[in-house]
């Protein structure tokens, strides 16, 4: 039975930290430690033994393969093991004496690693440890001496001591002594790297990993030599490769594979009641692998492979270490294999377990499950069967990862269940408070040390220091709520809630800053009024107590759809007594038992269907809209691309408009709109439609939220539209999306309320225009060609041409957006490197001051090639036929508009050379402006111009160089001609003769006529 303990009843929000996985009931308040001698490797082997005479102790033995030597060896350092009393907070233990002699002329001990590996039979059992360097020496002192490194094992009583009536005391436990030499068969032979008893207590079995060139081989042999046993247990040994014929071909693995680096065995793996070795290669195939060995018959000696466990890393060491634990509790044994080294290509893994659950012994059904560790943590280097740490019936195990956190070291703990293992540790112990490294490099557990029935933990390091962790007993306790009466009616009135074992009330909303609804009416004096605490005392198992406590409705209240939910924690209340030396351990609440138990209290409720639970259906619509100044009118943005898009030329309010429906639905009981904007946006308004109802919205302290209080309840059947107004104010030359989050929120049942993304596109829009124009428009070139030397003055380059380019801002000014320059594409020679456009000087109105760079190409020289043209005509650009260079001219200072005046020359010499001949060309300079600095988003509009001087030859220096003058004299030879030919022709006709007309003749005339 229990012993008397206390429990306090505490709030929710006191008892969220023992949820932290750290802190199950292995304790890490009172743990021990024991420490070694400096560079002994105290605790690379660890084994928790219980001798039963001639007096019962439980200890931790320690390895420590490095420690010196006793003193009648001949060597230095040979390693030995270690006795740690457990009941005592020393940290010192003591050594073990045993092979404390040497026989230099037949054998070495020179770091042969005693203590490499420690085992305990069980309770009242026999102990084994070895040293696997062990070495034996032949033709001492001679040219011919060698050495065979076949390791050694001792077998000690349980009182740690070499019994003369045992047979099986002694170090006389060394197999591949006298056998064939050299690496190919047993020169290498390092048996008892590993060692252990098998669970009936019947045999040894040590693995040798270095035989047969690295292939290992594990041998079995017979331990029990009672008089019960010796006419009916006489078998064995039993050996890989067959104790008889030692054929390294029966070996199941390839070379250098290690197999016998790790041992467990069963009695319930394979089949019931049969017994199989389980010994790890974790060289197998560059992988590692686990072989599942049975014994042959007993008129043979071999140990054959029953199945074989495969690794899947490459070079993940798995097989490094292995258990053979219970973890569901069904009778059949599981097996658990580390494979430290495992990792993933860019991955976080650090080693990995792998869990193999015993489907009713048909291992090749059986897939197991990984668990993977923390990157280069080694995790999986030793594994441990524990035993049942929380007596919840199901076996745990422990993982150490010394290598994790640089080296500083964890151990896992893992609980079994009926489904496998729990692939989340219950608890995590590290090595840093103890500044430790390779913190659980070895593990021991499976025995309770202290006496209170529950199995301990000690892990090793390899900084010379052993910790026991005790564990603490585990109490459940059920905790059970009961309400009366079951549903609140709000029309009547209600004077409280009669509750078994109730402690606190409305914990969700006080985490959210809501007052609760209903208080205690009884409480301490000392706890806030929705809590009720008190102590009572459980005398023993199965018992039930009973608290009724009274609960008062508060008036007015606004949630009136959500229960009232009643919730009990519960706490061990531990003792205040005087500390020994060390304590008892106090028991511990079970993890796996809830920490809360609840009971909810309804409201009857109104708008709902006939089921009483109100399955509201409210939806939202959104767009963005525009706001005319000062009024209350709002017009929506332009889509582009199916996106609404905010230009901020105009400087128009920004709004949402909202529109939420009710639409077959019951009602939403404290229906609202949470929106929540980004730090480019804030609220500033809201403004409902005409006619509807009004919406009130409530923002926090920046703006950046808003919450919109739609209606308790929202009925059904409800549209409520209302706007809110922005700030634009945040918004940047890096805005280029608005983002607004909204979510409709009720504590009426509806499952498809999902948040909203309202979506603009930012446009930041330059009022900026450019205009230019050349004074002349058109000019002339004459004269005669002169080179650069005789370019004295201004005058002998050419005629005078002025560029003038005028940038207007119609919007704000220009430094808010970044820093603006025009650009002029200024041609200044042809393609040929011969002048065109002679840059004298840049003058500006309306700026700060200006500096245009390149500043060499104002009022320089360069000689270039010459060509000749044959076009009447022709046009000199950038794009075609003139070399250009690009003058920036920075706008400092730009609010509204600004001239900039660009004083050239006509290079005349280049004119007359190259194009002389033309009847005209066209000069054209291209400019426009750019903003430095400005987003992506930023259109600027009007941004380019250019201007066309058109230039002429000098009319005189046209006329000369014309048709020649034969040709003029044939012209006007032939002139002449047609002119005589047209005059004969016309003569011919009678043009020139006069014509007499018929008149009547007059008197004088008929008087004298010949008449008379």
């Amino acid at each position: 039975s229990l012993h008397l303990f206390l429990i306090s009843y505490l709030s929710l929000l006191f008892h969220l930290e023992w949820t932290h996985i750290s802190a199950f009931n292995l304790d890490t308040e009172n743990v021990l430690e024991k420490k070694g001698e400096p560079g002994s490797l105290f605790g690379f082997s660890l084994a928790m033994h219980w001798q039963l005479n001639p007096l019962d102790k439980r200890m931790l033995l320690v390895g420590a393969p490095r420690a010196k030597a006793l003193r009648g060896q001949k060597a230095k350092i040979t390693g030995g093991l270690y006795n740690c009393d457990t009941t005592s907070t020393s940290s010192s233990c003591s050594r073990v004496q045993f092979d404390n002699d040497e026989d230099v002329n037949t054998e070495s001990k020179e770091n042969q690693w005693m203590g490499v590996t420690v085992n305990s039979q069980g309770p009242g059992g026999k102990i084994v440890t070895c040293a696997h360097r062990y070495q034996r020496r032949l033709f001492v002192n001679t040219a011919q001496e060698s050495r065979d490194i076949t390791g050694r094992c001792y077998v000690l009583s349980q009182d740690l001591t070499i019994g003369t009536e045992s047979d099986e005391d002694g170090g006389n436990w060394r197999f591949c002594e006298g056998r064939a030499r050299g690496h190919e068969r047993f020169g290498s032979c390092q048996q008892g790297l590993s060692a252990t008893f098998t669970r009936d207590y019947h045999y040894l079995v040590f693995g040798a990993p270095g035989a047969y060139n690295w292939k290992g081989v594990v041998r079995v042999e017979q331990k029990n030599n009672t008089l019960l046993e010796m006419g009916f247990y006489d078998d064995g040994p039993y050996e890989v490769g067959d104790e008889n014929r030692l054929d390294p071909d029966l070996v199941p693995v390839p070379a250098n594979s290690y197999l016998g680096f790790s041992l467990d065995s069963g009695k319930a793996i394979t089949k019931k009641g049969q017994l199989t070795v389980v010994a790890g290669a974790p060289r197998a195939n560059h992988s590692g692998a686990v072989v599942l060995l049975k014994k042959e018959t007993e008129a043979s000696t071999m140990l054959s492979p029953e199945h074989i466990l495969e690794g899947e890393g490459l070079a993940s060491s798995f097989g490094y270490d292995l258990a053979v634990v219970d973890l569901t509790a069904d009778g059949w044994e599981d097996i658990v294999v580390g494979a430290p080294q495992f990792f993933e290509k860019d991955g976080e893994v650090g080693g990995a377990i792998y869990v193999y659950v015993n489907k009713g012994g048909d291992w090749s059904k059986v897939t197991p499950t990984r668990i993977d560790g923390p990157r280069d943590s080694m995790f999986g280097l030793a594994v441990e069967n524990l035993g049942d740490l929380n007596l919840d019936g199901y076996k745990d195990i422990a993982v150490g990862a010394p290598y994790y956190d640089s080296g500083s070291g964890k151990v896992f703990i893992y609980h079994g269940s009926a489904q496998g293992i729990n692939v989340k540790p219950a608890q995590v112990l590290s090595g840093v408070p103890s500044e430790t490294k390779l913190f659980g490099y070895s593990l021991a557990g499976n025995m309770d040390l202290d006496r209170n029935s529950y199995p301990d933990l000690a892990v090793g390091s390899l900084s010379d220091s052993v910790f026991v962790y005790r564990t603490r007993p585990v109490i459940s306790i059920q905790k059970v709520v009961k309400t009366t009466p079951k549903e609140i009616d709000l029309t009547k009135k209600n004077c409280g809630n009669t509750v078994a074992y109730s402690f606190e009330v409305e914990a969700e909303r006080r985490k959210k800053g809501l007052p609760p609804r209903v208080t205690f009416s009884t409480r301490s004096s000392d706890v806030n009024d929705y809590q009720s605490t008190g102590v009572l005392v459980l005398s023993g198992q199965g018992k039930k107590e009973c608290i009724t406590a009274k609960l008062t409705l508060q008036e007015n209240i606004k949630d009136k759809l959500r229960g009232i939910p009643i919730d009990v924690t519960v706490e061990i209340k531990n003792s205040k007594r005087k500390r020994r030396a060390l304590p008892e351990l106090p028991p511990i609440l079970d993890s796996n038992e809830p920490i809360t138990a609840r009971a909810e209290v309804s409201f009857l409720k109104e708008g709902c269907g006939s089921d009483n639970v109100c399955q509201s259906n409210v939806q939202l619509q959104h767009r963005f809209c525009y706001r005319e100044p000062n009024k209350d009118v709002f017009h929506p943005l332009p889509i582009e691309d199916g996106v609404p898009v905010v230009s901020l030329s105009d400087q128009k309010d920004i709004a949402l408009e909202i529109t939420v429906t009710n639409q077959n639905g019951d009602d939403a009981h404290e229906a609202a709109l949470v929106a929540s904007f980004p730090p480019s946006l804030s609220y500033s308004a809201s403004r409902s439609a005409p006619n509807d109802k009004q919406v009130i919205c409530v923002t926090n302290t920046n703006g950046s939220q808003a919450d919109c209080e739609l209606g308790n309840p929202f009925k059904r059947g409800s549209e409520a539209t209302f706007y809110i107004i922005l700030s634009t104010a945040g918004i940047s030359l890096n805005t280029t999306e608005l983002e607004i989050d909204l979510k409709l929120e009720t504590t009426s049942d509806q499952q498809n309320v999902a948040r909203v993304k309202a979506k603009a596109k930012v446009v930041i829009e330059l009022l900026l225009s450019l205009t230019g124009v050349a004074k002349p428009s058109q000019v002339y070139f004459t004269g005669e060609v002169k080179g650069e030397s005789a370019m004295k003055s201004e005058g002998d380059i050419g005629s005078p041409i002025e560029y003038e380019f005028r940038v207007i801002n119609l919007g704000k000014p220009l430094k808010t957006y970044g820093s603006a320059a025009l650009i002029v594409n200024w041609p200044k020679e042809t393609v040929e490197g011969k002048w065109l456009l002679y840059l004298m000087k840049i003058d500006s109105r309306g700026l700060e001051q200006i500096t245009c760079s390149p500043e060499r190409e104002i009022n320089s020289l360069t000689v270039k090639e010459v060509r000749k043209l044959q076009s009447p005509w022709t046009f000199l650009s950038c794009e075609d036929g003139a070399k250009c260079v690009e003058i920036r001219c920075p706008l400092q200072g730009l609010d509204s508009n600004a001239v900039i005046l660009l004083r050239s020359r006509l290079w005349n010499s280049t004119f007359l050379e190259e194009y002389s001949k033309l009847n005209y060309l066209d000069v054209i300079v291209k400019a426009s402006l750019r903003v430095d600095g400005a987003a992506k988003n930023m259109v600027l509009r009007n941004a380019e111009t250019q201007v066309r001087v058109t230039v002429f030859p000098e009319r005189r220096v046209a006329q000369y160089g014309g048709l020649p003058w034969w040709i003029i004299l044939v012209a006007i030879l032939l002139g002449l001609l047609l002119l005589g030919l047209l005059v004969f022709l016309l003569w011919k006709c009678g043009f020139f003769g006069k014509k007499k007309e018929d008149v009547p003749p007059s008197d004088k005339e008929r008087l004298t006529s010949s008449d008379a």
